[in-house]
């Protein structure tokens, strides 16, 4: 296969902070590599620069009536994601802004499909997973206990509390346990989260893929509501700040009926959780309780988990459903890039 620099019409989106290179290639037209395009245009400082590329091909013969499109999603580093909430709310805006009915978007994507409601530049939008989780995980990070939160919302994350991240450093902290050995071979992003009310938390993120912290991440935002959920700290919806911008979360604990939700939210809130412990990541957390065990969930179903999660066994797996994700999402740029990289098509 020849290569040769060719020039490539893009879009740019950003969702909360997080910005996405977005490729339309509902026509048919091959684009490359889509890996190798996504280390070539999402390095900062030597080309477009983001944190994903975004290939939006047609819906396949096997999707469901209704959808729109297909979303795939690369990460700057090559590596393929199976979704991202901010990411997907900007395929959601993109479909709309291309003759999409706003009130009702539907798409498909690698962990199943995603509905959406485009208001302006406000994006709503259901997650096709259940949102597991699961308390009271510890990692041994430079010689001392790390008490934390392992969600799963189709992306694998490491919930960890404290008091203030910003003081923490969340470029060290959050390399270490992403690569942690025991979290291996998928890995984790990790969400540094603290709660501030019932219905407010701040949270910072090192997401896998970008390997650095980025300024939000939808599916961080759901993994740190969640988590703080079943730990009895939070109740939805939840708004969760993070140093671009603010998303509601809602969901409700799975097996809550209407009937018992606390009327005063949107989507019925979930009952608190078996109380997880509070970690400190700077802190040694031998002497902190083990929360109570969670009741016991169906393990039928469970997503493909690390040695340190499925030696918990389902009786600690905790579960939601009907999450939400609300936030803003509009496109920033067009442009052509010129780029080398191969033509041909990828299969």
């Amino acid at each position: 296969m020849s290569k040769r620099r060719w020039p490539l019409p893009f879009l740019k989106y950003s969702a909360a902070g997080n910005d996405f290179i977005i490729l339309d290639a509902r026509g048919g037209d091959p684009i490359g590599d889509p890996s190798s395009l996504a280390k070539a245009l999402c390095r900062r400082g030597r080309s477009v620069g983001a944190d994903g590329l975004i290939v939006i091909e047609a819906s396949d013969a096997e999707a469901p009536a209704g959808s729109l499109a297909r979303m795939r999603l690369w990460n700057p580093d090559g590596s393929s994601a199976e979704i991202s909430g901010n990411g997907a709310r900007c395929v959601a805006r993109f479909l709309v802004d291309h003759g999409a009915d706003p009130g009702s978007v539907t798409f498909a994507t690698d962990v199943g499909m995603v509905s959406a409601q485009v208001t302006g530049d406000i994006c709503r939008l259901q997650l096709p997973v259940l949102g597991s989780v699961f308390p009271n995980r510890r990692l041994r990070v430079e010689g001392r206990d790390l008490v934390g939160t392992y969600v799963e919302v189709g992306v694998p994350f490491f919930v960890c509390f404290h008091d203030d991240p910003d003081e923490l450093a969340i470029r060290f902290l959050g390399r270490t346990i992403r690569n942690h050995a025991e979290l291996a071979p998928r890995g984790a992003n990790v969400d540094f989260v603290h709660v501030e009310d019932e219905q407010r938390l701040f949270f910072r993120v090192y997401e896998r893929g970008v390997e650095a912290e980025t300024l939000s991440s939808g599916t961080g935002s759901v993994s740190a509501a969640l988590a703080a959920a079943a730990a009895g700290k939070v109740t939805s919806p939840v708004v969760c700040v993070t140093r671009g911008a603010e998303l509601t979360v809602r969901f409700r604990r799975a097996g809550e009926t209407l009937a018992n939700a606390d009327p005063g939210t949107d989507v019925p809130p979930g009952e608190p959780a078996a109380s997880a412990s509070e970690s400190r990541v700077a802190e040694p957390s031998a002497n902190t309780p083990p929360g109570e065990a969670a009741e016991e969930q169906d393990a039928a179903g469970s997503p493909e988990l690390p040695p340190l999660v499925a030696e918990a066994g389902p009786d600690d797996r905790i579960e939601f459903v009907d999450v939400e994700i609300e936030g803003d999402a509009m496109p920033i740029y067009s442009g052509e890039a010129t780029v080398q990289a191969s033509r041909s098509p990828r299969r």
